[in-house]
């Protein structure tokens, strides 16, 4: 495979720096990320992911072995709880194939928003429903509520509730120790030394893509040879994952630092997922990529790079017409074609290795992700604060009428009212090279991303930067990384709301909207700490309309 290329000004390695790069990443050389022993220590022990389809290959019979099972069982449909990398890839795979006949119905649950909740719950039959429990750690917060809520959903159906569940999760962790506890149908152990969002060719990934009836050789073998273009036999010209790598960082190094993923419709979905690795791995330190996943064409492109993929169907084409012409202008445009939508394991792995080289030309560990604990942190304090009987508030209330209520530092005060006035103030912050991010804790659904992609294109337009759109929770678990530990040309537009009908928690004593609250509230108050320029705003009726009327008046 090639990538084609517009006018690329990035510097690429040449030959024998392809070879000697690709010899020490397959060595799992820790010293080309860290130059202290103890980081090494911990990235020696995130290399997994290297040797992932090795580990998968034999185990795709205990994978398709176990479908079949659970569908002679009468499961019909599949519900996975899960956050970031736990839940990205299958996202990706249930997004793109669909469901083959005869195979699972899969629901990817990875919000606590309630009304997202309440939707999967009333468009499943719970008896016939099996819920995949997926999480590296274990003891992930958003994915424990939702199990806890679902499992006693279950116990008025089921005496044996236990039986719909099975946990996807490392060894040793409290989620093993919960589904023996529980007894649970199964639990698959995945390797311990792949993180999260490298996981998309272990079990995380591989066995919703079982569920889903995808053929997993096929999968898997396209991900051998994507592993094998990069290895130090190879051709260097071949190497495409190390040339693209190489590029992204050096063009971030020079301004270029948004990266732009022109996905075609077959694969738009595999946005969401390069989205989460590569902010993850490499928003730390003040330097970092910024995936805009989905972007709006329109502003300034002197800070940005364009990526387009497409199937070989869709090449004939050839680059989006858009494309071309900012090409033909001297901007950086990368495009390559699969053949095949199996092909979608290849693109994991060549974006595994490219963003491991990025991190390599740009000086910093991808494996680890030190600052997404802070809004964990903050979440818990907020959370406490509540069982003691009040959520603090987060932000002083700038502003409010019946569409929605503003939040933020009081410089943002609008001087001359309006419900706009607040982001009029937050607007005239805008730099050059800046990017402005929605944080949207609200139910995803093709309803709501209309309405938010609107709302992008108007902010973009009144801003004139790049803008991109995250759900929260989940990014807090992936691009939060970016937002914090990244360079500070972000601004941050949280968009909060009320449900239409909140949901206990079992066994906690708050709601999951208190939770969803808590949690913005938190991060909110993290990149607020670290000088971030962030806004939230509070919709007020039916969300739909309140996202209507707010762009309308934008």
């Amino acid at each position: 495979m090639r990538i084609e290329t517009r006018a690329i000004s990035a510097e690429t390695l040449d030959a024998r720096s392809v070879v000697e790069v690709a010899e020490r990443i397959w060595r799992k050389d820790a010293s080309l990320w860290s130059s202290h022993a103890d980081e090494q220590r911990h990235i020696h022990n995130r290399l997994g992911w290297l040797d992932a389809v090795n580990w998968t290959r034999p185990n795709i019979e205990r994978l398709t072995r176990f479908a079949k099972q659970v569908r002679n069982d009468g499961f019909t449909t599949a519900v996975l709880l899960g956050m970031g990398g736990s839940s990205l890839a299958p996202e990706v795979l249930s997004k793109t194939f669909g469901s083959a006949p005869g195979f699972f119905q899969l629901e990817v649950l990875d919000t606590t928003a309630p009304d997202a909740i309440r939707a999967v719950e009333d468009k499943v039959s719970l008896p016939d429903t099996l819920f995949l429990v997926s999480s590296k750690s274990g003891g992930t917060a958003e994915t424990m509520s939702l199990f806890a809520y679902f499992y006693h959903r279950l116990k008025a159906h089921k005496d044996t509730p236990g039986e719909h569940f099975i946990a996807i999760t490392d060894e040793g962790t409290s989620l093993q120790q919960l589904a023996a506890q529980h007894q649970f149908r199964d639990c698959f152990l995945a390797p311990a030394d792949v993180g999260g969002r490298y996981s998309a060719l272990t079990y995380f990934g591989m066995l919703p893509a079982a569920l889903l009836g995808i053929d997993l050789e096929a999968l898997v073998s396209s991900a051998v040879n994507a592993a094998d273009s990069t290895k130090p036999t190879a051709a260097p010209a071949d190497n495409t994952a190390i040339h693209l790598g190489a590029a992204l960082a050096d063009l971030a190094l020079k301004g270029r630092d948004k990266l732009n993923l022109f996905l075609s419709p077959c694969v738009a979905p595999l946005g969401a997922w390069i989205e989460q690795l590569v902010a993850e791995s490499t928003g730390k330190q003040g330097q970092g990529i910024v995936p805009v996943d989905n972007p709006i064409p329109g502003s300034n492109h002197a800070d940005q790079v364009f990526v387009s993929i497409t199937t070989a169907a869709e090449q004939e084409a050839g680059i989006p017409r858009e494309l071309d012409r900012l090409g033909e202008l001297g901007h950086p445009v990368f495009h390559w074609s699969i053949n095949d939508l199996t092909e979608l394991g290849g693109e994991f792995f060549r974006w595994e290795f490219a963003t491991a080289v990025a991190a390599y030309k740009l000086g910093i560990n991808p494996f680890d992700e030190p600052d997404v604990a802070d809004a964990k942190l903050a979440t818990k304090r907020s959370l406490e604060a509540l069982e003691r009987g009040s959520l603090a508030a987060d932000a002083s209330s700038l502003y409010k009428d019946n569409i929605c209520e503003w939040f933020g530092d009081t410089r943002y005060l609008p001087t001359t009212g309006g419900t706009i006035g607040p982001l009029e103030k937050l607007a005239a912050e805008a730099r050059p090279g800046d990017f402005l991010a929605v944080l949207a804790y609200l139910p995803p659904s093709p309803e709501v991303d209309s309405r938010l992609y609107v709302m992008r294109r108007l902010l973009q337009e009144r801003f004139g930067i790049v803008t991109c759109l995250t759900y929260g929770p989940r990014y807090l678990h992936s691009s939060g990384q970016l937002h914090k530990g990244g360079p500070d040309s972000g601004i941050y537009l949280q968009v909060t709301a009320e449900p239409a009908q909140d949901l206990p928690i079992p066994g906690q004593g708050y709601t999951f909207q208190q939770l969803i609250t808590a949690q913005a509230a938190g991060d909110f108050n993290v990149l607020t700490e670290r000088g971030r320029r962030i806004l939230r705003v509070h919709l007020r009726g039916p969300l739909i309309a309140a996202l209507e009327a707010l762009s309308d008046i934008l």
